[in-house]
């Protein structure tokens, strides 16, 4: 395909650049033209770049949506690191992985507890029965963000960035990897999609099937749109359909993981966060919106696919 998008930057420009630099590497500048190692030094600087600028803006001011950025960018870090593990020494792709998602976690912290108020707060009728719960939700908001602040930035961020992007190019560089950009992006792609449609069908297939089932779609389906944001440029056919549907039901399986988060931290929190008889009607209230944003997602998929 002819991408529609073509941004102009050689592999050299790419290589080059620094991770906590501009924007030099952006996402959508990969052609066919490129080497499947350079097109990864491409995506890579960018996303790297992304993620190294929101830890630096988190330093300086603490900014819950700093954070919540931090967190896409380290998301899709796994993703592109996912998306080449068959061209990297599965073991040290497995542990950059995981250093992502650890500090993924750790951002992800605050916006628990933001996404918990916001729930609570949604239903005028509620705030007033739930005030001196959202009290003590904010008190615990503000540890969590400090907390947040304090550990993404003892890790040394830029740094784990940098090494985990130079390994990887440089076992991408080696003589034995020579798989055409396109080509490979298509086998990425084909597996990502059928690893979605078959978690899809278990989903379908069985109308009991819990949250669990429900977050391995929801991980599937973010992994498949972030690799096609990644390779569309390269990829034969518009896959904007495809991605744009992909996004509708990811909103809805998130608002559903909202839930089931906002409810596991009620719970955890219980004996910190106020008088019992208020949880234990928080809990209800959040159990009947999860019950009804369940049946909106089976619909959902059912339509969808």
């Amino acid at each position: 395909m002819n991408s529609q998008i073509l941004v102009s930057a050689t592999p050299e420009t790419v290589a080059s650049t620094s991770v906590a630099g501009g924007d030099s590497g952006r996402a959508d500048s990969i052609t066919r033209a490129m080497s499947t190692a350079d097109a990864f030094a491409c995506l890579a600087t960018s996303i790297s770049a992304d993620a190294a600028r929101r830890a630096h803006a988190l330093h300086l001011k603490a900014d819950p949506e700093v954070l919540h950025k931090l967190r896409v960018a380290l998301r899709r870090l796994r993703s592109l690191w996912w998306a080449y593990e068959p061209l990297l020494d599965r073991k040290d792709s497995a542990l950059q992985r995981g250093e992502f998602k650890s500090l993924a976690n750790a951002a992800g912290k605050t916006r628990d507890w933001d996404i918990l108020r916001d729930l609570l707060a949604a239903d005028r009728a509620m705030q007033h029965r739930f005030a001196a719960l959202l009290e003590s939700v904010d008190e615990h908001r503000a540890d969590a963000l400090s907390f947040s602040r304090r550990t993404i930035g003892n890790a040394g961020v830029e740094q784990i960035l940098q090494r985990a992007l130079t390994g990887a190019r440089h076992q991408l560089d080696s003589p034995a990897t020579r798989p055409t950009l396109a080509g490979f992006a298509e086998d990425r792609v084909e597996s990502a999609e059928n690893a979605l449609k078959k978690r899809v069908r278990r989903v379908v297939s069985d109308k009991d099937s819990g949250y669990v089932a429900l977050h391995e779609v929801r991980i599937a389906g973010k992994r498949l749109r972030y690799l096609l944001e990644f390779f569309s440029p390269v990829l034969d056919g518009s896959h904007r359909a495809t991605i744009e549907r992909l996004t509708s039901v990811q909103d809805e399986l998130g608002t559903l993981n909202d839930l089931v988060t906002s409810e596991t931290l009620l719970r955890e929190y219980s004996f910190q966060l106020g008088e019992p008889k208020v949880i234990k009607e928080a809990v209800a209230y959040l159990q009947g919106q999860k019950k009804h944003h369940m049946h909106n997602v089976h619909e959902t998929l059912r339509t969808a696919w």
